[in-house]
């Protein structure tokens, strides 16, 4: 329930005179002035300010997805703002998604056309901190409600109103006047909303810690969860009775555990009497002996936090490895034992269920990965990152596409990576819009000079950066797999008989490139079928393993697991579950991709001379080393006087200069970035004599 605080004002500015825009139809001078209501915050905040027009008597928030939406939706970043200031929406440019306006599914306010439209703000409050490694950013930190792109817990909001835009000069007036309330999950657990706090039940039991590594990584207090399904006739007593567990990776499991228990009653009213239904071919019979995991890790930049060690996220795979699951299995009659730990999920969860078993053999036994985001970024869903110049658009013109259907077998898309890109660009800067493209880009990178996650290409044109591509590697699951495959981690043997894809080759994301990808690379080192790949023909995105039905499933996993363990027929060796075969290391993610690693690429302006310079002699210089995507501007100073007039110079450029007078010599170059501080570095000085 919102806080009500004051009432939202509108005001309708006076028309001007008709214009050509106008009579085209389009929008000339609308502004929206949004200001805070008095009393309504402590102290000023950052944030970014969501702007929507929707159609008349439909709630923004109704559908605001990139291929269905049918709002306009505008975002600016704001500093310090409080009740004493206002923000205006007016226009927008590709030029200004730093400080400017950004929008979607057209950059500028100028593209609304008159008309009826219900129109509500949304901020998203930022909050300043400094990480272990140095690195200072503003980013928002969710409570409890799985990190939503736009009105989490703690937003301010204004209320919905139906306006008429008129074509002409016209300004609109919005207050935030209520805050999306955080006291949702305060209950007494640890954390207050933090993850959450839920209800336990018979069979479904939650626990939540401050992570240690997690809170020193953040310098705040972090806290990562987890909800339990308990098998029929589990006794905590009887500690001799042990568990295999399946820990199951997805999305915000909010409440829920796997296999959506205790929301999806038929299933859950089967589990807790511990019967498997009979159907029409099968009888009756006991239902399997597992225990199910899932976690709640929601992180700054996500609904949860991809399950790894990551220099833009944190240790948030040591964090749930070993800080987490051993009080799970503490606390819960659980056999703690390699081949009785089940990774599994589908999609954003398949990457991570795969990817918790390549990087930790020692801990996981299997994975069932289903439908995984891109298991190798030959094919980042449909983009040939390692070759492609341009994210956005292929060699022959046409767009890379992101979302599709079918419809009679023939493929229709519903998105481009362009189109989702420019979408979530509305949401946040810097990788702050919570959605898929900005998450893989905090998760698979490096960190910026910024301090922000090093983006792999222009957000808004899609130019690839071959050089922060490189930087994805240790991420691509197939190419860590091969590049591991004989040294001391001999991931080759650890892993054989080990790994379990599903993927549909109609799949709605693309996904199946990226796991053929990664089925032919493992194939050519380990032979046919080293990983035990599924692709279904025609099949889309979703389903349990292999598409099997709920039951089916469980014993299909049940079965493995008794057939690995100690008296199986094919039980785990120890070699294959050394602690030498763990990777993904905290220590070696952070000096690579931390806030360290990304002072040191940096370096200033270089003039080529030993000693003096000679007038009229030509020198050469460098232009430094910058980031990718920062765009570069020279200049000449001798004596402090400008030697001509600024020039545009490129990264890796050696310049040539002849001085044209006698002083002392410095080289400035200017370099300015979307989401960076513009910056001039300069030379050492050289003195030039005759």
């Amino acid at each position: 329930m919102l806080k009500t605080v004051f009432l939202l004002s509108l005001v309708l500015g006076a028309f001007a005179a008709p214009t050509t825009e106008g009579l085209t139809g389009r929008s000339t001078g609308l502004d929206v002035k949004i200001s805070i209501a008095k009393g309504l915050l402590k102290s000023p905040t950052d944030g970014r300010v969501v702007l929507m027009f929707a159609p008349e008597g439909i709630d923004p928030l109704d559908d605001t997805d990139v291929d269905s939406s049918p709002n306009k939706i505008f975002g600016k970043n704001v500093y310090d703002f409080s009740s004493k200031s206002a923000v205006i929406f007016s226009g927008g440019s590709n030029s200004g998604t730093a400080t400017g306006i950004y929008g979607w599914p057209d950059v500028s306010m100028t593209s609304i056309t008159p008309g009826t439209y219900r129109v509500q703000a949304f901020l998203t409050r930022y909050e300043k901190v400094t990480r272990s490694d140095g690195s200072k950013v503003n980013v928002h930190f969710p409570c409890g409600d799985g990190q939503p792109n736009v009105d989490g817990f703690g937003s301010l909001t204004t209320t919905a109103v139906d306006v008429a835009v008129h074509g002409g000069a016209q300004t609109i007036e919005l207050t935030f006047t209520d805050i999306e309330p955080v006291e949702a999950f305060t209950g007494k657990e640890i954390g207050g909303c933090n993850q959450g706090n839920y209800a336990e039940t018979e069979y479904l039991k939650r626990i939540k810690i401050r992570s240690k590594k997690l809170s020193k990584f953040w310098g705040r207090d972090m806290y990562l969860g987890a909800n339990i399904v308990l098998p029929f006739g589990y006794n905590a007593k009887d500690t001799r009775k042990r568990y295999p567990v399946i820990y199951s990776q997805g999305h915000w499991p909010a409440g829920a555990g796997p296999l959506g228990y205790p929301n999806n009653a038929v299933f859950k009213a089967a589990w807790d009497k511990g019967i498997i239904p009979a159907t029409n071919t099968t009888a009756e019979r006991p239902a399997p002996k597992l225990i199910m995991v899932s976690f709640r890790h929601e992180s700054p930049l996500y609904d949860d936090s991809y399950a790894v060690n990551t220099a833009n996220l944190g240790p948030y795979g040591d964090a749930i490895n070993d800080e987490l699951i051993p009080v799970i299995e503490s606390t819960f009659n659980i056999i703690r034992a390699p081949y009785a730990r089940v990774q599994e999920g589908g999609s954003t969860g398949g990457w991570e269920s795969i990817a918790s078993v390549i990087f930790r053999p020692d801990l996981f036994g299997v994975c069932f990965s289903s439908y995984p985001d891109s298991l190798d970024f030959h094919r980042h869903q449909d983009i040939e990152l390692y070759t492609a110049k341009n994210a956005y658009t292929r060699a022959d013109g046409s767009s890379v596409p992101s979302i599709r259907t079918h419809t009679n077998g023939v493929e229709v898309v519903l998105a481009t990576v362009a189109q989702e890109n420019h979408w979530e660009l509305t949401f946040g800067t810097s990788t702050r819009s919570a959605n898929q493209w900005d998450v893989w880009n905090a998760v698979y990178g490096i960190q910026g000079y910024n301090n922000y996650p090093l983006e792999p290409w222009d957000k808004v044109t899609g130019e690839i950066y071959p050089e922060v591509v490189e930087a994805w590697k240790p991420m691509d699951l197939s190419n860590y797999v091969v590049s591991n495959w004989n040294n001391k981690r001999n991931l080759g043997k650890a892993l054989a008989g080990r790994i379990y894809i599903y993927v549909g080759s109609w799949d709605n994301y693309y996904l199946n490139e990226g796991v053929m990808e990664f089925q032919k690379r493992t194939d050519a080192v380990g032979g046919v079928g080293w990983a035990n790949v599924t692709i279904l023909a025609n099949q889309t995105h979703g389903g349990n393993y292999q598409r099997r039905a709920t039951w089916d499933y469980l014993e299909f996993v049940q079965k493995w697991v008794q057939d690995h363990s100690p008296s199986g027929p094919h039980p785990i060796s120890s070699k294959a579950t050394s602690p030498s075969g763990r990777g993904n290391e905290w220590d070696e993610v952070i000096a690579r991709g931390g806030h360290k690693a990304a002072l040191a690429r940096q370096a200033p302006p270089l003039i080529d001379v030993r000693g003096n310079a000679k007038l009229g002699k030509e020198i050469k210089a460098s232009v430094g080393r910058w980031d990718p995507g920062v765009t570069l501007e020279a200049q000449w100073i001798i004596s402090d006087d400008k030697i001509g007039k600024p020039f545009a110079v490129k990264q890796g450029e050696v310049l040539k200069f002849k001085p044209n007078k006698k002083g002392s010599m410095r080289l400035f170059i200017t370099g300015s970035k979307l989401n960076y501080d513009t910056e001039t570095r300069k030379s050492s000085t050289v003195v030039v004599k005759g």
